[in-house]
């Protein structure tokens, strides 16, 4: 059972309030007076009912003061299934109504089903526990400790102590040993004094002689009588015992019948077959997984034939190639430059004489202008003056230019730069005319002025004055070599753009179309790509050569161990794991059906197997019992008749004394008699039922003890930082061993470490009756003692037990807020 939800309508100081529990360990941390107690006491209620506020439960109701209901509801799960157990005020613990998952509802009988012979006392004294339980263990004697175990091993013998301590006060009501006011021990008395008085009153009359010899044969006969009867009643208590064994002594003989031998394989040989498994699905696994990073190598390298040698030789001569005509580009950009400064001075010169100008004029042509126009060259001295001055001139316009151009590459001013080239340009262009037309001068026109227009007709000069022709002469020069100049630039842009057009095509798609820069960049990059294609390619050959040596291992690795395991099959008479778990379960039925069978057979005995073994049937041990009985009761009877003559002699042998007195003597020493046979009787009932239940109590317990302490004994070593690590049970009391193997009474114990053994044993009780008994675990601020040790020991402990029980723990240390474990904080709860 595990407790998943509380809701509290009304009990003690909580009222419409919601708690929802862990299903393994829940701590409930609040400090004093925050209600932990309340929530214990109403779990417990709810479960077994609400106390009938009489005696010392005057004050253990919790009605609450603020409001009328009173009750509320837990919700449960046992066995798999939720049930929501309510309970509000009423007669005899409340009136309680359960419903299950689908909406069932019952009453009373179906909380018994799902308590079994789990009541309020049983749980209280093994399921729950708290600080004044432990406090009390220091009191504990050798006997009490005792009990207390008696109580861990055999469910339900806290009623069955209270049945031997009652029949003892009433067994003590009749006889002590030494006492004088008791019923049987003041009659056994006055028997006494009664024999005295009847031996002394006896007379010697014939009569009487004869009365007492007729006494004596009826007192042999009842002796004789007697003593049958003892020696009949153990063979009826052997018989009514063989008729109790009778059903178990049936159950073994079937189950040690039909007991078959299917263990052809040992528990190791299971276990290793079982180890094989394990790891031949591994190597399953191994595989798979090598298996799949082949197929994602494959998946995703890159194809060899995009990345192959000559695609990267034409990635390498494409990428040369953009490098080239990136050189080619920068030069024609310098000559793009150069071109505009020649196209200004071309436009320059054509602008200054505002005609189309012609070719210029060769030498011969030039000498036979000058005969025509008839030019005299000048002095020497006009012609060192005039270049004298215009040398200084054209100084001063040149490093102007100059100046100009280069304050204008400086900040960037492409105005300033042209205005400096057009200076320098300029200078240049008029010194050059005045050394060419400074050497002649006209002296006089006598050249026939037909001769010269036919001379400017021939050359195109007919535009312009002839004085000028020869003047102009450096000009035109000029003009043809810019023109000429020009057409070669024009032709080399052409051939690059032709170059570069070819490049494009030979471009992927994708490049083509952009800068230069941009292409080379993007060659770059995919020459990168393909090393690093290359790279990934030869690094998962690399690994898919490693992987293939790892699946050749893994191979051999798999076919040893099937191998392996085929030989434990083939051992078994099987062939496959499906096989194989199907002999396993065979074998463990047929393990379980030994176990079952061995159970019965410790049950019985040698020699009851052997007396039961002498009857065919069970009709035929009844009859024989039947049998027993009938010779019984005729004994008995034959006692009665015998004592009542017996009773009829000594009555007549009173009569014949004189006086009266023996015969008042021996009537009253006969009903004394009676009455203390009687008082005896009673007396020996109460005594026979102690030592029954006490055997029946030990027998039901003894199979439980070992478990028991050994599980106890497991907690008790970690409690205590494995200081003690055994705990033995002897006929001085319970013992435990410390890790030096020095032996202590429980007794010598302290306080502390008792109260850890006594948390062990409880604890160790809950593990192994998980299985038959499983309720939740309730511990009221249980540790108050511990140090911060012993008490992270503690609830590792429980940590431990809540894999199979429920523990709900209260405590008021704060201290446990600090640890990684679900709490409730009731002062939290309590502010909201």
């Amino acid at each position: 059972m595990k407790i998943k939800k509380a809701h509290i309508d009304g009990f003690g100081k909580w009222h419409d309030r919601d708690f929802v529990f862990s299903d393994n360990l829940q701590i409930i941390y609040g400090p004093n007076e925050a209600g932990k107690t309340t929530i214990m006491t109403f779990l417990v209620s709810i479960l077994f009912g609400f106390v009938d506020g009489r005696g010392k439960n005057r004050f253990a109701q919790y009605i609450p003061k603020t409001t009328s209901s009173y009750g509320g509801s837990l919700l449960v799960e046992v066995n798999g299934h939720d049930y929501l157990i309510k309970r509000q005020r009423g007669r005899n613990g409340g009136k309680v109504s359960v419903t299950d998952s689908q909406g069932r509802q019952g009453g009373e009988q179906e909380l018994k089903k799902l308590l079994g012979t789990m009541n309020r006392s049983l749980y209280q004294s093994l399921f729950s526990f708290g600080q004044r339980d432990l406090t009390a263990v220091d009191e504990l004697n050798r006997d009490e400790w005792q009990q207390h175990l008696q109580q861990l091993g055999a469910v339900g013998s806290a009623q069955w102590d209270q049945l031997i301590s009652q029949y003892q006060k009433q067994a003590d009501h009749l006889y002590k040993p030494r006492g004088r006011k008791w019923p049987l021990n003041q009659d056994l008395h006055q028997y006494a004094a009664l024999t005295d008085k009847i031996n002394r009153a006896h007379s010697k009359f014939q009569r009487y002689q004869d009365l007492q010899a007729n006494l004596k044969i009826c007192r042999e006969k009842l002796r004789q009588a007697q003593t049958d009867l003892t020696n009949q009643k153990p063979i009826l208590q052997k018989l009514e015992h063989l008729q109790q064994l009778w059903s178990v002594y049936h159950e073994w003989q079937n189950s040690h019948q039909t007991r078959t031998i299917a263990d052809y394989l040992t528990d190791q040989q299971v276990t290793t077959a079982q180890e094989l498994q394990v790891r031949e699905k591994e190597l399953r696994r191994q595989q798979q997984v090598y298996q799949q990073r082949l197929v994602r190598i494959d998946h995703q390298s890159p194809q060899t034939t995009t990345h192959s040698s000559q695609s990267m030789q034409e990635l390498q001569r494409l990428k040369e190639r953009a490098v080239e005509l990136q050189a080619e580009e920068a030069l024609r950009h310098r000559q793009q430059r150069q071109a505009n400064q020649w196209q200004q001075e071309l436009m320059a010169i054509k602008t200054h004489y505002h005609h189309p100008l012609p070719a210029p004029l060769t030498a011969q042509e030039k000498a036979k202008l000058t005969r025509l126009l008839n030019v005299q060259p000048l002095s020497r001295a006009d012609t060192s003056r005039s270049r004298g001055g215009l040398s200084r001139a054209a100084m001063v316009g040149i490093v102007g230019g100059f100046v100009l151009f280069i304050i204008g590459l400086l900040v960037n001013a492409t105005f300033i730069t042209a205005i400096g080239a057009i200076a320098v340009f300029t200078t240049v262009i008029s010194l050059y005319y005045q050394r060419q037309g400074g050497h002649f001068a006209p002296t006089s026109v006598t050249a026939d002025s037909q001769a010269i227009m036919a001379f400017g007709q021939k050359y195109g000069l007919q535009d312009f004055p002839p004085d000028q022709w020869l003047l102009m002469q450096g000009d035109l020069q000029r003009n043809a070599e810019l023109a000429a100049q020009l057409q070669t630039v024009k032709q080399d842009q052409q051939r690059y753009e032709h170059q570069l057009a070819i490049f494009n095509q030979q471009l992927p798609p994708a490049l083509q179309n952009l800068t230069l820069a941009a292409v080379k960049a993007k060659l770059d990059d995919l020459f990168e790509q393909g090393q690093q294609a290359r790279q990934d390619i030869q690094a998962n050959t690399r690994e898919k050569a490693t992987i293939a040596n790892n699946l050749a291992r893994l191979n051999q690795d798999y076919s040893k161990i099937h191998q392996q395991k085929l030989a434990i099959y083939q051992q078994a008479g099987v062939h496959d794991d499906s096989q194989f778990t199907q002999y396993l379960v065979n074998r463990s039925a047929a393990q379980s059906q030994a176990l079952a069978s061995d159970a019965y057979g410790q049950q019985l005995t040698e020699e009851d197997r052997q007396a039961l073994a002498g009857y065919t049937n069970r009709d035929e041990l009844m009859m024989t019992l039947s049998k027993t009985r009938h010779q019984l009761d005729q004994l008995t009877l034959t006692i009665s008749h015998t004592q009542e003559k017996i009773q009829k002699d000594k009555i007549e042998i009173d009569s014949l004394v004189e006086d009266g007195t023996l015969s008042n003597l021996e009537q009253q020493r006969a009903n004394l008699a009676t009455k203390i046979w009687h008082e005896v009787q009673e007396w020996l009932r109460y005594q026979l039922a102690i030592q029954w239940i006490n055997k029946a109590l030990a027998g039901a317990s003894s199979d439980r003890y070992p478990t028991i302490i050994r599980q106890a004994a497991q907690y008790f070593a970690l409690l205590t930082g494995h200081r003690y690590s055994q705990i033995d049970l002897t006929a001085d009391g319970i013992k435990v061993v410390r890790r030096d193997q020095e032996v202590f009474l429980v007794e010598e114990l302290s306080q502390g470490t008792a109260e850890q053994l006594y948390i062990a044993l409880r604890l160790g009780f809950v593990t192994v009756m998980s299985d038959q008994v499983n309720f939740p675990v309730i511990i009221d601020d249980g540790f108050v003692n511990f140090d911060n040790v012993r008490r992270q020991r503690m609830l590792t402990l429980l940590e431990t037990i809540a894999e199979k029980n429920q523990v709900i723990y209260f405590t008021a240390d704060d201290r446990i807020k600090d640890l990684d474990v679900k709490i409730i904080d009731l002062q939290a709860l309590k502010r909201e």
